[in-house]
């Protein structure tokens, strides 16, 4: 099974879902993924951040972020719409890096009933479903760009304010932690030692402890990185027509062997087990 998830099309689609095709496996997106919760609950992890999804909660899911659909209810619904990094490249990091990480670090929005937020967002999904079937429209994909493009400038604006109260609130130590999920997203396939992020954030690793301790409820450096790692590894293993020995060179482990100690330890079973129950999941 394809470890990335895509747009069906080249640019964009729109659909309604329950999202059991990503039950318990681990996507690493190509494009990007907006979604708005209509009915039941499910525990979603993007990135590192998890978040308990009901109703009227908006999901926003960058390309190149890696998330999971932890578990779902069985009234669990969403309507979605999926666009391509090409798009994404030509609208939303026009907006600037600081809004990206922004939408990295804050993924999950609960929109409050009857609000304005809440009305806009179901009007653009219901727009995004009619971009979606203008297949034939000789425009199509400029209409496609313009969508994302003006459903990022409507949550920019909204979100501008928030998010500059949110900057001024956040401490530097809460600064530096989000700093830190990024590098680990930027740098995980090759560096593994809490030193180097450290430097890269210019700090001690003493002091990138007391960072992870306080923002992320006792974690070590090493136990962020590890478990980053371990999502980066189940990605790949979902890849396959990839082999372990492949795996392990391209996340740089010595070895196909040391790769699967790695993996057994943190999990408990080996890389070879994870892929028949993908396997078995996928029957299902």
């Amino acid at each position: 099974m394809e470890n990335n998830f895509h747009p069906k099309d080249t640019h964009f689609y729109y659909e309604e879902s329950n999202l059991h095709d990503f039950g318990n496996l681990s996507c690493r997106m190509d494009g990007g993924l907006v979604f708005i919760c209509l009915s039941g609950t499910a525990l979603i992890r993007v990135g590192l951040v998890e978040s308990n999804i009901m109703k009227n909660k908006e999901t926003i899911i960058l390309p190149g972020t890696v998330f999971v659909v932890l578990e779902t209810s069985e009234d669990f619904w969403v309507k979605m719409f999926v666009f391509s990094k090409e798009i994404y490249e030509q609208t939303v990091l026009r907006l600037g890096i600081s809004f990206s990480k922004y939408l990295l670090s804050t993924p999950f929005y609960l929109l409050p009933e009857g609000s304005a937020f809440l009305k806009s967002t179901k009007l653009r999904m219901e727009m995004a479903e009619l971009v979606h079937n203008e297949r034939n429209n000789n425009f199509v994909q400029l209409m496609q760009r313009n969508f994302v493009q003006n459903y990022f400038l409507y949550v920019y604006d909204k979100c501008l304010q928030v998010f500059e109260r949110a900057e001024s609130k956040y401490s530097l130590k809460q600064k530096r932690f989000y700093a830190f999920l990024s590098l680990l997203d930027v740098h995980i396939k090759t560096e593994r030692n809490v030193e180097f992020y450290a430097e890269k954030l210019f700090i001690t690793s003493r002091y990138l402890g007391k960072i992870t301790s306080e923002s992320a409820h006792g974690e070590s450096p090493k136990n962020l990185i590890d478990k980053r790692l371990i999502l980066e590894i189940k990605v790949l293993l979902q890849r396959v027509e990839l082999s372990i020995q492949q795996i392990a060179d391209e996340l740089n482990f010595p070895d196909q062997s040391y790769l699967s100690r790695y993996f057994k330890h943190h999990t408990g079973i080996s890389p070879s087990e994870y892929r028949n129950e993908i396997k078995l999941r996928v029957m299902d």
